[in-house]
């Protein structure tokens, strides 16, 4: 694929973001922790995977959780576990392999001695012991490793805004009675329902109120993506009718990250297809509609997510058309409750007092073709 799709990027691939990860770099290597909110497809995983592969070559151990992944807090605890434990060991899941003793001693003698090691400098969980306490350990564990070590941690938590709903919200006040005495550990805290996370971060009557620093997360510019595009092609031998047709795929993909990927690798697919060898305005039209067939499984999908209220979709279509949303007959109050889900939902984003933007152009136009 000539332009990667679905998943974290290499850092090749990873458009005008050198500055910010620098910056993130810097921020974390001397000890600050970071949240960064954004909806899903916007690039903060690869982002994070850069940033820890940077700290890892520096010497910190990097340990990381998804709790999109977990189910509850002996899930929670056991993942902190494995990831931070994976940096002595080198195996991804270090407590089966404790647990698993016998197995352990038959067949893989350089772990079993890495395993006693452990054992004897952090007092191991047992296989038997309660959630509760099991967890405690893992939160203790980030600051303890890196101290026995004489290391920086560097811990990663992604889809942090679902720790809630996965283990109760007596977890964020846990979580912060052990964090803020940790002297060795830096947290980069990944969110997609940015109304939520801010919430967490910046609420004064939420546990993590003033933790983290919270930085935005750069919007990459028309020039970065041309510039990328256009090399892109060209390594394939593409030729280009002019810049405006490269201009044209971040102008109808907004600058969305994956959105302009999925075009850009619709033009090149296209012009395999066609036979042709020279991107051009019409090229990259009917890859823009190409794209949006594609698209609009998962956008039928968020629509069906949020559109379950009347109102919400009536609220949904005036924001895409540039309509006045607040109607007569309708309670401000409602409006109001309708435009917080699409934003708790990362369908829109706040820009000013009562001006509103959609997080993904290519879904205001499917909205407008829709209703």
């Amino acid at each position: 694929m000539l332009f990667p799709l679905g998943g974290p990027v290499p850092e090749s691939e990873l458009v005008g973001r050198k500055d910010f990860i620098m910056s993130l770099e810097t921020r974390l290597s001397e000890g600050q922790s970071i949240m960064l909110a954004g909806p899903r497809r916007i690039g903060k995983t690869s982002v994070a995977n850069e940033v820890s592969r940077r700290l890892k070559k520096k010497g910190f151990y990097v340990a990381s959780v998804d709790f999109f992944r977990t189910s509850n807090n002996r899930s929670i605890a056991e993942a902190i576990i494995n990831s931070c434990l994976e940096n002595r060991t080198g195996v991804r899941k270090t407590l089966n392999a404790v647990w698993d003793r016998a197995r352990l001693l038959a067949g893989a003698a350089k772990i079993a001695v890495k395993v006693e090691d452990l054992e004897l400098n952090l007092g191991f969980p047992k296989r038997e012991m309660d959630d509760e306490t099991l967890l405690e350990y893992a939160l203790n564990l980030p600051d303890v490793l890196a101290s026995k070590d004489n290391k920086r941690m560097l811990m990663v938590f992604d889809e942090f805004q679902d720790a809630g709903h996965v283990a109760g919200q007596d977890i964020y006040k846990k979580m912060r009675s052990y964090f803020q005495l940790q002297t060795n550990v830096s947290y980069l805290f990944l969110g997609s329902k940015e109304g939520m996370m801010q919430s967490l971060f910046g609420g004064k009557k939420h546990a993590f109120y003033r933790f983290a620093t919270v930085l935005p997360i750069p919007r990459i510019s028309e020039e970065s993506w041309t510039v990328y595009i256009g090399r892109k092609f060209e390594e394939k031998g593409v030729k280009i009718s002019s810049d405006y047709a490269l201009k044209e795929i971040g102008r109808l993909s907004g600058g969305h990250p994956q959105d302009t990927m999925l075009i850009s690798n619709e033009a090149y697919y296209t012009l395999l297809e066609a036979g042709e060898k020279k991107l051009t305005m019409e090229i990259v039209r009917i890859a823009y509609e190409r794209a949006m067939v594609i698209l609009t499984p998962v956008f039928d999908e968020i629509l069906d997510e949020v559109g379950k209220k009347s109102i919400v979709r009536e609220v949904l279509h005036r924001l895409a058309v540039g309509d006045a949303i607040y109607m007569e007959k309708k309670h401000p109050n409602d409006i109001k409750r309708a435009i917080d889900q699409l934003i708790v939902s990362a369908v829109i984003k706040k820009e000013s007092r009562g001006k509103y933007r959609f997080v993904e152009p290519m879904l205001q136009e499917y909205v407008l073709r829709s209703y």
